[in-house]
């Protein structure tokens, strides 16, 4: 199992971009988090095997429906605690 933090940038801030990650990690039964930074970016926690969080990540930009995903960094974080649900976090 692996933790993978997302930095996504983009129009990506107030057009319900966090609820369409939340539905889209609960279709796929992917644990983890979603919060938006001060920045105007969003930061992502997915956990779950490494081809599960890369089908994520192709289907993000088509299920997000009023956003507009310009970029999105990623880097593996280890020793992370299980997570069992995902959560928008404020």
């Amino acid at each position: 199992m692996e933790t993978r933090k997302l930095i996504v940038s983009g129009l990506v801030q107030g057009v319900g971009f966090r609820w369409s990650t939340q539905n889209l990690a609960n279709q796929m039964n992917i644990p983890g988090t979603v919060r938006n930074n001060s920045d105007g970016t969003v930061t992502i926690y997915l956990q779950g095997d490494s081809d599960t969080i890369d089908k994520f990540i192709k289907k993000l930009p088509s299920a997000s429906g009023f956003a507009h995903i310009k970029n999105i960094e990623q880097e593996s974080v280890p020793e992370v605690e299980k997570m069992h649900d995902f959560h928008v976090l404020y």
